[in-house]
Formats: structure tokens, sequence, C-alpha cells
């Protein structure tokens, strides 16, 4: 049973109005957190906006009075650009604080980039969104269902993604190094790109059964083979398995797959976009280091 139920609110010039309508019709909220583009935090020498920004701001201040007189916890969490990447952070971060927490959005207020961005990463959270088009009655907007969150609880799928993610950071590194006109010691990642076999490598030392098989007899005999780092040997990890765990993700859309050039046996992968958004989401840092270690540089 949820315990927790988590509205968040794109700041706009009138939410404070739209808010009781959601409570009327969501009487189970409770917590508030209300997203706010940096900017309107700033002043500006255009009266206009300036007006805008303060008016927004008072509002986020009524709505924050409001959730107080109910005892409801108030969060602001203000956007940087770019904001896609910023909401894309911040949400994965409250739903590994509230992973059991029911998700609604109300988007009636916000910048065009703001609200595109809450409603591009709702479905992630299994979130509802809501919109208050007359200011006062909120309406439930419909979102695709998503299965990323299953696939990604298997710790085998979590580490290929983090070994794909790691590969498309370390070029995109590289990229910026250069356009600095940085000289790196490391040696150039010529491409985002991942090899089957190469991906098939760093994964096997990771790799984690799915199905507990019955232990064989040990031969006291034969010497004993240690591993560095005390990683044991994932005799289990066939071929045809990792095959099972490529066709899964190329299938939901987190990692493209294509044939190498002028060689139509040996495939590459790499992260998608929605990859690295259900990475980011629904990975748990307890998989392993490497897992932990991408997880905690979003």
């Amino acid at each position: 049973m949820r315990t927790e139920h988590v509205h968040i609110i794109s700041a706009g010039e009138k939410i404070q109005i739209a808010y009781p309508g959601m409570l009327r019709a969501l009487p189970a909220i409770s917590r508030t957190m209300v997203f706010t583009d940096r900017i309107v935090h700033e002043g500006s020498t255009d009266p206009v906006t300036d007006r805008h920004r303060l008016a927004v701001r008072n509002a986020v201040s009524a709505v924050q009075e409001i959730a107080a007189s109910l005892s409801i916890p108030f969060t602001r969490v203000v956007i940087v650009p770019p904001a896609y990447d910023s909401v894309r952070s911040a949400l994965a971060k409250i739903r590994r604080e509230y992973p059991d927490a029911r998700f609604t959005f109300d988007l009636s207020g916000g910048s065009k980039e703001l609200c595109l961005a809450l409603f591009a990463f709702a479905p992630w959270l299994g979130g509802e969104v809501y919109a208050s088009f007359d200011e006062k009655t909120a309406r439930h907007v419909p979102l695709p269902d998503r299965a990323a969150g299953s696939l990604l609880s298997s710790p085998n799928h979590q580490t290929i993604l983090a070994i794909l993610l790691n590969r498309k950071d370390m070029k995109k590194g590289a990229a910026k190094e250069a356009a600095r006109g940085v000289v790196s010691t490391v040696p150039t990642i010529p491409t985002s790109w991942v090899p089957r076999q190469y991906l098939y490598q760093q994964l096997w030392p990771f790799y984690v059964p799915s199905r507990t098989k019955k232990a064989k007899p040990v031969d006291s005999s034969q010497p004993v083979v240690r591993y560095k780092n005390g990683r044991k040997p994932a005799a289990e990890l066939t071929h045809q398995t990792f095959s099972g765990f490529m066709g899964a993700l190329r299938d939901a859309g987190l990692v493209e797959e294509e044939y190498v050039p002028d060689n139509r046996k040996e495939k590459t992968y790499r992260i998608t976009e929605a990859g690295e958004t259900a990475f980011r989401f629904f990975s748990d840092p307890a998989t392993g280091s490497l897992v932990r270690s991408m997880l905690e540089s979003s």
C-alpha cells in the first residue's frame, strides 16, 4: 500500500488558484513540490517580464501557505537550463527518495520547456498528469504505459546499460577536452558504439544468473582459481543468454543495435536517450560499483 502521494506542480502565475482544485480532486496528496525555472528568481530590465516573474514567485508562496495550512510538506525545486537534463536529475532523485510513492503532476503553468520536460518524464515514474485548463478544474491527461521499470529489475540489464553509458560519457568528455584544446593522456575514444564481444566481456564478471541451479560437487583435487577483486567466473553467461539480454533492451528501445560496417556478423551497441533515462530512474546503486558510479555522475 502506498503511503506517500507526491504532487508536483510546474510554477506559473495562477497555480495558487489551481492548487485547491487539485486538492479536491486528489485529497490523498501528502507532499507538494513546485518546480520553478531559475530565471523566475532573477530580475529583469523589462517591466512586463519583471511583473510576470514576481507574479510567479507570489503564486508559489501562496501555494506554500495553502500547503502549510493543511500540514502538507512543501518543497521548491529550482530548475536550471537545459530544463530537460535538470528535470530528469531532479525527478530521478525524488523517485529514489520516495520509491513507492504515487506521483501526480499539475502542468497548468510554467514555461514551455519546463512543462514539456515534466510531461516527458512523468511516465518514467508511473505518474499521472493533470492540467487545469480553466484554472480551477483539474483534468486528467492520459499517458502511455512504459514497462522499463520491470525490465530494469534485472541487475544484468542495469550493468549493460551502465557499461554503455560509461562509454557514452567517456566519448562526451573526450569531445569537450578536444574543443577546449586540452591534450589528454587517455587514449581517444573513437565512438560511443560498443562492440558486442567487448560488451559481453565487460558483463561477464558481474553476471547474475536468473535462476539458481544446484551446485555441482567440488573436486578438491583441482586447484582453486582466484580472481582479481574477488570476482568469480560467470560460467553460466552463455552467448545465447547474452543475446537474450541485448534483444530485450533493443526491443524496448533502450539500446540501439547495428552491424559493423563491412561485417554482417559483428554487432555493436549504444545506449539510447530512453535507455539512459530508464537507467537513471530504475537502477539500484546496490547492484554494483559501476552502476553506483554512473548513477552518482548524473
